[in-house]
């Protein structure tokens, strides 16, 4: 099976889905064994750096050595380390690269030749219209396009010895309004006496804010000045005037990208150049009357179409944000994507997230630890070696993704036939990466842009459901601050005083029987006069872990149920308890002797210069004795006093 990577940029642009909808279509008609894997951002069309940050980050995630060949598609990535880093990797890779619509050294080029299209539209203005007097509403000044198309016009005019000046020329973006600044800004730079002949715009939508805007002031198009575009939008032929303008059929490119890497894989050396064909539609804005006029009635059918299916879409996306409210987890929402979106229809979806997004889940269960991590643990170069796939929705299920880990994206997302498409798409927050999601099958989907809302809609839920987990487990913190003492992670008194006797009374009511531990450290006083507060503290530490470890792991967590429940509480500064479920006395014995020998074994380890050791009394206090805890206190700390008597020690010495 071979693998092509197809690495682009966008949503936005109509013709964003012709590409891999071209590749697709010939993998499928030669019934090669080829798949399609494509790794697409949003990046650039958003004001935060952040944002757009993390949206590249998914050109980092494969591998490009992993695959037989890999088509770029960087025109409309404004961000020169995004490009520099991709070009850079797919040099590396050691397999053959294509770039569309952008030459790129060292690469194959597929795409049209914009320099000859352009020269096509400014040689039929001055043969056939006698235009000798420009203005030009372009794209981006450092876009590839823009760039070639403008060499052509100045050419041109050098060559058929027409005067212009730099102050003709309008260079912003290949949006709408562009051609509405544009116009302004030339009128405005020029008499009003001086209108060009006619004026060249990059695209169809900078033609038709050009008309626009001429509109407003009182000119027509083309009674007053020639208007054109290029790459035949719909907009172009059912504006009105209809826009003269450059048609190309983008579907070729990828025809032309599988036909080349063919070659290349039998070992032919094809041209490095290959262009698609163009042809110039001259329509009403340049003055021309074409032989056949579009099915504006067909057109208008298909807007409304389209109308309704967006309004469809968008109820669907409403009462996706509301249903993702209402989850508690992560899985939870996945769950809801097939639900809401039946219109969003695929052959798989898959999520995959870094692991350490569950930590946050697994710290406010425990309230164990203080420490987590940092917001700076996220990534935002790169993905995790180790990711886990928290979802998986195939042929119509759902499927065990429990503890599914996967290093790479292959073998997990290795197709079965050829002529299929995996779609990779980014999950972060701002710019840290969070995963990424997969959709199987899903070219026509780029087409209505509903991945891209989506993909949006759940990544906002799910970073809302991170808050919402870090400000919890925040709160437990700083619960914890007030009921546990900082040295030990134990109960302070006010935590003990808190939760002892309701603890003692529900085990009670369960008729479980307590263990009540009184435990003492043995010479402190001695240790901290003799050898200073520092090795009293540890010794205070050291028979805290003791007490830790050999209760139950949720322990201090004040639980009732069965015999793992208990509460744990550091009552001064050497004086400890434990509250816990037992069988009988025989609980407390065990446990006493557990925690001394771990005194003994760090003491040895440590080669301490005292005896680390506790004195410990023990009662069991059955379900049906009516004494209340203070007694079975007072109990285990005369048990404490006998043992310390016995062992010849006292507090003061």
């Amino acid at each position: 099976m071979k693998k092509i990577a197809l690495i682009m940029d966008g949503w936005k642009r109509w013709f964003t889905f012709a590409w891999p909808a071209g590749i697709l279509q010939r993998i499928r008609q030669t019934g090669e064994e080829v798949s399609l894997y494509i790794f697409n951002s949003s990046g650039g069309w958003s004001c935060d750096e952040e944002y757009n940050t993390g949206e590249y980050n998914i050109y980092r995630l494969p591998d490009l050595r992993e695959f037989d060949g890999i088509i770029l598609d960087l025109n409309n990535i404004g961000y020169p380390e995004v490009w520099e880093d991709v070009i850079r990797r797919a040099k590396e890779s050691g397999v053959p690269v294509i770039s569309i619509a952008n030459e790129i050294e060292d690469f194959y080029y597929v795409g049209i030749n914009n320099e000859k299209a352009m020269r096509m539209m400014i040689e039929h203005l001055y043969e056939k219209h006698g235009c000798k007097k420009y203005w030009f509403v372009m794209g981006p000044e450092d876009n590839y396009e823009n760039v070639k198309r403008i060499a052509a016009l100045r050419a041109y005019m050098d060559e058929k010895q027409l005067t212009y000046s730099e102050s003709d020329f309008y260079c912003e973006s290949f949006e709408y309004q562009c051609g509405v600044n544009g116009f302004e800004k030339l009128l405005e730079t020029h008499d009003k006496g001086r209108l060009p002949q006619a004026i060249i715009c990059g695209n169809d939508n900078i033609a038709v804010g050009v008309c626009e805007a001429a509109t407003a002031h009182g000119y027509q198009v083309p009674e007053d000045f020639c208007v054109t575009g290029f790459d035949n939008f719909d907009k172009a032929a059912y504006y009105e005037p209809r826009i003269s303008t450059i048609s190309h059929i983008r579907e070729n490119v990828g025809i032309a990208c599988v036909d080349l890497f063919l070659h290349i894989w039998k070992g032919e050396k094809p041209d490095r150049f290959y262009y698609t064909d163009t042809e110039g539609i001259f329509w009403d804005s340049c003055g021309c009357m074409p032989g056949e006029v579009p099915d504006q009635a067909e057109y208008l059918k298909g807007q409304v179409m389209y109308g309704i299916e967006t309004a469809r879409f968008e109820d669907e996306v409403f009462s996706l944000e509301y249903e993702l409210l209402k989850c508690n987890t992560v899985r939870e929402m996945m769950y809801c994507i097939p639900q809401c979106i039946p219109s969003l229809k695929c052959d798989a979806m898959y999520l995959i997230l870094d692991s350490h997004m569950d930590v946050y889940k697994e710290q406010v269960k425990l309230h164990r630890s203080l420490s987590f991590f940092d917001e700076d643990d996220f990534h935002v170069e790169g993905y995790p070696k180790c990711m886990q796939v928290k979802f998986a929705y195939k042929n119509g299920r759902m499927l065990d993704t429990d503890r599914m880990e996967i290093e790479g994206i292959f073998p997990f997302f290795e197709p079965h036939k050829g002529g299929t498409d995996f779609l990779f798409l980014p999950m972060h927050f701002r710019n840290r990466t969070v995963g990424y999601f997969v959709i199987e099958n899903a070219v026509y989907l780029m087409e209505k842009q509903y991945l891209f809302q989506v993909v949006k809609t759940l990544t906002n839920a799910m970073e809302n459901l991170h808050k919402k987990e870090k400000l919890e487990y925040m709160n437990q913190v700083l619960s914890d601050l007030y009921v546990k003492d900082s040295m030990t992670g134990l109960y302070n008194r006010m935590g003990y005083q808190k939760l002892s006797v309701s603890y003692f009374s529900i085990m009670k009511e369960k008729k479980v029987p307590v263990l009540v531990m009184f435990i003492d450290l043995d010479r402190l006083k001695y240790i901290n006069d003799t050898y200073g507060h520092e090795y009293g503290d540890f010794a205070i530490v050291s028979i805290a872990k003791a007490m830790l470890k050999y209760c139950a792991a949720d322990a201090i967590a004040a639980r009732t149920g069965g015999g793992g429940n208990d509460i744990i509480g550091r009552l001064g500064g050497d004086e400890f308890i434990v509250l816990e479920g037992a069988k009988d006395e025989m609980t407390g014995r065990l446990l006493a002797q557990k925690i001394r020998a771990e005194l003994s074994e760090v003491q040895e380890k440590m080669q301490l210069p005292f005896q680390l050791s506790a004195s410990i009394g023990a009662v069991v206090a059955q379900p049906g004795e009516e004494n209340v805890l203070g007694s079975y206190i007072k109990q285990a700390e005369k048990l404490m006093y006998e043992e310390k008597a016995e062992k010849k020690v006292s507090r003061d010495n």
